[in-house]
Order: C-alpha cells, then structure tokens, then sequence
C-alpha cells in the first residue's frame, strides 16, 4: 500500500509541476503582451524588463497554486481510471480516501508553502517589481513614500497626535498638536508646539502652549519655549512606508490594522483583506477535495475533457463565490472571518460529502 501511495504521490507532483509551470507561463506571458508596450515607450533597460518578470513569479505561483491543485487532481485521477488503475486499488480492498490521501497530503503541503511564500518572499519580491514599473517606469512620484504632511496619529494611552508636516531625515515634526484624554475620554491636556525635535530618545517640544482642562472647561494655559513631554511615540511611528497590499506580510498587515484602529479609522476592510490572504492558500486544499469525488464521478461518464470540464466549473462558481463573499465583507454585510473563510468550509464540507457518497450512482446525490 505505501508502494501505491508513492506511485499515487509521483503522478500528482508530476501533474501539479506541469500545470503550474504552464499556469504560470501563460500569466507571464499575457502579462508581457499587456506591459512591454510600456516599457518600450519610456526606454527601460531590458534588464528592468526581466528582473520585472522575474520578480513577478513569486506573487503568480501563489495566485496560480490553488488552480494548479485542481487541474493536477484531475489528470492524476483521470489518469489512474484510464489505465484502470484505480478499479484494481480498490479491487485491493483499498479505499477511496487511502488511494487519495497522498493527493490531499500533497494540497496541504502545497498550501503550507504558498502561505510561506505570501509571508517571507512575495512581499519582498513584489515591492521590488512595483518599484521597477511604478517608479523607474511610470515615474510615480508617490510610489514608496513616507506620508510627510497632515498625519494623525491616536497613541496606546487614547492621545491624539494631529502633525501639520514630518521630515524623516532630521526626525522632526511642525505644527504639533496632541490631545491628551482623561478616564472619561475628555479632554484634560491640550499640547500645542511650533516645533518637535527628537533629541536623546525624547521630543523636545519647542515654543508652544499647554493648556489644562477640567469639567468647566479651560483651567489654565502655559506658554513654554522649550519642554520635553512623557510620550511613548518615537520617529518610527510616524515614518511608516507606505506599501501596496500585495507588498505587506501577514504580520505586517496585523501591524498596520492595530496603528489603525488605534488612530480611530475602519479597519474592516484591512481585516478581510488580512483574511482573504490567509484563507486564499488554503484554497488549494478546498478544490483539491472539491475535485477528487467530481473526477471519480465524471470519469465514470466521459473520458479527460469532460472530467476537466466538469471539475473546471466547479473551481469557477467556487471562485466566483469566493469573489462575491469577499466583496461583500469589504462592503460590511458579511463580517472578515465569514467572508474569507465561509466559502472554503462550504466546499469542503460539500467535498467530504461527495467523497462519503461516492457508492452512489448520481452525479450529484442528494
């Protein structure tokens, strides 16, 4: 049995190699037709050209993993039944899920290594392909950059930081205001200052006023040249790049949710999005489920073509769905975890039960 799982195992690897290469190539391929105009009409060198393409394989072999799963189990299946192999496995008395398990052990490993991949090396290699096209070829001024003007910041302790101007390069602040809260969450401190300089790890804050409150209103106001305040904020927190969203990990993506919310902004949209990336490698296992029971059901009816059509339909209305319920938790309807994650229990749980009746003679029992 170990030995079949092993041959089973082999044929899927070498299916899932196939179709992801090809996937892969395909999308470069498109892409290019789409893009080297672009690059054509602003001279880029054609090293900017390949190291553009080169850093894209990263982000494409994620996109790409969960179809290739799909289209991989299908042929190893197809496959197996067309040599019938897999009437003379289970002839062995081995049993749908022992001659599958090694499929579903590969999806999952499969899907450990893109949800690695989307953390540790696409971020990285997708904020250099967006460097190359959005600043050497489009010239985005904007691309990259750490936001400088009108920055609000709400800190740990609920103060509210409003910064007219941030220069990063002498880590300094102009026009300060920070409202510092009371228990009740009013107003008791008011901080004004022309100037912040971060000086022997604390702000010096230069010609300003502070300004006392209590319930009756205001109690006192005190002009200073120069003081230095108990803040927690460093330079840090105001110099956060700004990245697209395929450029963030995951930590990276909790990081900035946290910053925001305590800065009082909707985060909803950031959460699903947060979900979406985790959920969306795991996809892979999803349709790899999807397609087993489907390619078993369809082989019996029809040669290759129809069992890739039939499990390619499947993979569309789960794509499509998946689609729908993420735009509907980015519009506030359903809610992060739901709308990432709603569809890929729907089909797995739809996958486990076409696996439990695979005896039937219906394609679709009910």
């Amino acid at each position: 049995m170990t030995i079949l799982k092993k041959y089973v195992l082999f044929l899927f690897l070498k299916a899932y190699l196939l179709t992801a290469i090809s996937l892969v190539g395909i999308f470069l391929v498109v892409d290019f037709f789409g893009r080297a105009d672009e690059f054509v009409a602003k001279n880029a060198p054609l090293i900017d050209l390949a190291s553009y393409y080169i850093y894209k394989i990263p982000f494409v072999v994620n996109y790409m993993a969960p179809q290739a799963v799909l289209l991989a189990t299908v042929i190893t299946l197809a496959s197996l039944a067309r040599q019938n192999e897999f009437t003379a496995m289970k002839a062995c008395g081995i049993g749908v899920t022992g001659i599958t398990s090694p499929i579903i052990g590969a999806a999952v490993l499969i899907a450990v290594i893109v949800l690695v991949n989307s953390e540790f090396i696409s971020p990285t290699t997708s904020q250099k392909m967006n460097y190359i096209f959005f600043s050497k070829v489009r010239n985005k001024a904007t691309y990259g950059k750490i936001p400088k003007k009108d920055l609000w910041l709400k800190t740990k302790d609920h103060s509210i930081w409003s910064v007219d101007s941030f220069d990063p390069n002498n880590s300094s602040l102009r026009g300060v205001i920070i409202l510092i809260p009371d228990d009740d969450l009013g107003i008791r401190k008011r901080i004004d200052a022309r100037v912040a300089v971060w000086s022997a790890e604390k702000w010096d804050f230069i010609d300003g006023y502070v300004r006392e409150f209590d319930d009756e209103g205001l109690q006192s106001t005190e002009y200073f040249a120069s003081r230095s305040f108990p803040v927690s904020e460093t330079p840090k927190d105001f110099a956060k790049v700004r990245k697209r969203p395929e450029e963030m990990s995951l930590r990276e993506m909790y990081a900035t949710i946290q910053v925001h919310a305590r800065e009082g902004k909707d985060t909803t949209k950031k959460w699903v999005e947060l979900h979406r990336n985790l959920s969306y490698p795991f996809i892979s296992i999803v349709l790899a489920l999807l397609a087993i029971p489907l390619s078993l059901r369809s082989s019996r009816r029809g040669g290759l073509l129809f069992c890739v059509a039939v499990n390619l339909a499947s993979g569309f209305v789960f794509s499509f769905l998946y689609a729908v319920s993420i735009s509907l938790g980015r519009g506030g309807t359903f809610g992060p975890v739901l709308a990432a994650w709603g569809p890929n229990l729907l089909f797995t749980a739809l996958g486990f039960y076409l696996l439990l009746t695979m005896d039937s003679e219906k394609s679709f029992p009910l």
